[in-house]
């Protein structure tokens, strides 16, 4: 094929059209908290721009060059749904067009696919593009992180082949200008848009074992190993150190989660095998973001089929290793698919399963099954009677494939355009998914269904999941307040009756909404002070450490709660008791310095001031801002009831 582009400019074009029905829906589930409240403040001048790209919480480099770029959209277009989707459809449109140009570089020095070259990086872009399993990446506003970290680890990965190919050419100085220079640029961008792009050295190794081997003829220059030392094994030796001096941190992060260490390193090869078998085969309905029903594995056998995924993931590598000179594609694609992996996939103790993590991985997975057919279809060939029209019978299937996977996305797209559609289909499909039904009760609240949001929070509280059941007690009590403006004593009690068990993220949330209707509404038979002490006995009681967020941030719903009560003694208590933990928000420590000024000690609220300023960060202006009020205020005594409104970010 001489001529690939007007055909890729043509996929590129259906993509679009696919599309095009999910541009107009609605920010979903995080978009709200990390984009459209910060930058709602930021557009009516409650924040400056720097809290917006420097603030964002979402990973621990903040990951300011995706916050930019939706700073960026809202400066263009206020915070309008679909200019934000549609940047995230035009990063996506650039990195298949990336893809194919990496592809068509590095498969021209495939033995087998050299000639066929383009061709075959059309076709693993092409499907790339059309995947319905990238719907929940390209229409999910927030998942621009994961987008433009793709986008910068893509451009990384061709100045690698770049600099290789300059080494063939006897071009040192662009060699290493393109090593040195250019691909860490380039990393440091896909990191700050998502802290996976750290992987980006990882994948050039996998591309220079691939298609760069060392032998007697071609032997791996130096500069090469330099970067690989400097990149991936001082770094490594460095994370290793590291962990030996703290060898509790793999396990700390999990007094958060319902699963250990153990169980998400026997569930990752069966979510593993899951993601393949949904690029095999798009499983339509069943995708999107309500994954949160995937079941642990507790064993090698509970689920039965952990021990068999363990397997075949340890077959599939020992097929890509034996594949390596052979079948350079296959052992690339696979190396790629995994390596992409690493992070997100291994000992950090995030959800076992997301789609979007599949988002550049599959392009390595897409190419393992070209090259695999490919190596296949040579071996068959010698052994058919017409060649030609098995040709055209193979441009046939591709072409039928592409408009399959089109109509697939299409259809996922179309869903994406209303929330209510979504959540009711996640709903059917994840009975079990806490998300899902959750979402399906809040809709049908908003529509004035009563009576069938009760009947999903019932469906809740039989998952077998405690998460789900403090859910479904909560949220019931939530819609007798805010339905019936009372709250039966039975339900009241099975709140009380969580104390002892570990608190999620999940029931934080719903304490909060519950507390923030009884701030502003009156519900019979639940006061807000006795929700405050409902809240403190079942924080008290958790088996977990109080810096947790769900604990710490419960804490400080209990102080608003009997701020609100005017029981200030207690709120200070909580507030307290927050901040002491040392991973409180600031403004809970500007909270708390205030409720020691209004309860009298005048001196302490100083100090907690002091301490509070010192956890105040540059571009936070909000508190910055709360801070110098407050300092005013404490030179004179304290009046009756003068109380600030710190907010948490």
């Amino acid at each position: 094929m001489t001529h690939a582009w007007p055909w890729l400019l043509g996929i590129l074009a259906l993509t679009v059209l696919v599309y095009l029905p999910g541009l107009h829906g609605p920010f979903l589930f995080d978009d709200p908290p990390n984009i459209v409240q910060p930058i709602s403040a930021w557009l009516g001048g409650q924040t400056g721009w720097q809290e917006i790209v420097f603030g964002n919480n979402s990973g621990p480099l903040h990951r300011p060059l995706s916050m930019l770029t939706f700073l960026a959209n809202a400066a263009a277009s206020g915070v309008m749904p679909w200019p934000f989707k549609a940047t995230n459809l035009a990063i996506h449109l650039a990195c298949g067009g990336l893809i194919y140009a990496l592809l068509s570089r590095l498969l021209s020095r495939d033995p087998q696919l050299k000639t066929r070259a383009r061709f075959a990086a059309l076709i693993v872009s092409a499907i790339w593009l059309l995947h319905p399993m990238q719907v929940s990446t390209v229409l999910y506003v927030v998942q621009r992180m994961e987008q433009l970290s793709a986008l910068f680890t893509l451009t990384a990965l061709l100045i690698y082949v770049h600099a290789r190919k300059c080494f063939d050419q006897g071009r040192t100085r662009a060699t290493l200008i393109d090593l040195f220079l250019l691909l860490p640029l380039a990393t440091l961008a896909a990191i700050f848009s998502k802290e996976n792009g750290a992987l980006v050295p990882l994948f050039c190794l996998i591309l220079e074992l691939g298609y760069f081997p060392d032998s007697k003829e071609t032997a791996r220059p130096n500069a090469v190993k330099l970067f690989f030392c400097l990149t991936l094994l001082i770094p490594g030796l460095f994370a290793l150190g590291w962990c030996a001096l703290h060898p509790q941190w793999p396990v700390a992060g999990y007094s958060g989660r319902l699963f250990t260490l153990g169980e998400r390193l026997l569930s990752e090869p069966r979510v593993l095998m899951d993601y393949m078998g949904a690029l095999l085969l798009p499983r339509g309905p069943a995708l999107g973001l309500y994954t949160d029903d995937f079941a642990v594995s507790h064993n090698l056998f509970n689920p039965v089929t952990t021990l068999p995924a363990i397997l075949g993931l340890i077959a599939l590598i020992a097929a890509a290793c034996w594949s390596r000179r052979r079948i350079p594609a296959f052992f690339t694609g696979i190396g790629f698919y995994l390596a992409g992996h690493v992070m997100e996939s291994t000992v950090f103790p995030l959800e076992l399963y997301f789609e979007h993590r599949n988002y550049l991985p599959s392009a390595g997975f897409f190419l393992a099954i070209v090259g695999l057919a490919h190596w296949a279809g040579l071996r068959l060939l010698p052994h058919m009677t017409n060649p030609a029209r098995s040709r055209r019978l193979l441009g046939t299937g591709v072409v039928t494939l592409l408009l399959v996977l089109g109509v697939a996305t299409l259809a996922r797209a179309s869903v994406w355009d209303s929330w209510s559609v979504m959540a009711a289909q996640g709903a059917h499909q994840h009975p079990d998914s806490i998300r899902a039904q959750m979402d399906h009760a809040t809709n049908l609240m908003a529509e004035g269904r009563v009576d069938e949001a009760q009947q999903v929070l019932d469906h809740v509280a039989t998952i077998q999941d405690p998460a789900a059941q403090h859910i479904a007690v909560i949220d019931t009590v939530l819609l007798q307040c805010m339905v019936h403006h009372e709250a039966s004593p039975v339900s009241v009690a099975r709140i009380s009756a969580i104390k002892g068990a570990k608190l999620q993220l999940p029931e934080m949330l719903a304490f909060e909404m519950l507390g923030g209707a009884l701030n502003t509404h009156d519900c019979q038979g639940l006061g807000t002070a006795q929700l405050a002490t409902m809240i403190t006995d079942i924080v008290d009681a958790a088996p977990q450490p109080g810096a947790l967020i769900q604990l710490w941030r419960s804490r400080y719903i209990a102080s608003n709660l009997y701020l609100n009560a005017g029981q200030y003694i207690k709120a200070e208590q909580q507030a307290s008791l927050a901040w002491e933990t040392g991973h409180a928000d600031p403004a809970i420590g500007l909270l708390l310095a205030n409720l020691e000024y209004v309860n009298g000690n005048v001196a302490g609220a100083k100090i907690v001031l002091a301490d509070a300023n010192r956890h105040i960060a540059w571009w936070d202006r909000r508190n910055q801002e709360l801070s110098v009020k407050l300092k005013q205020l404490f030179e004179s005594p304290p009046p009756a009831n003068v109380i600030g409104e710190p907010r948490p970010q």
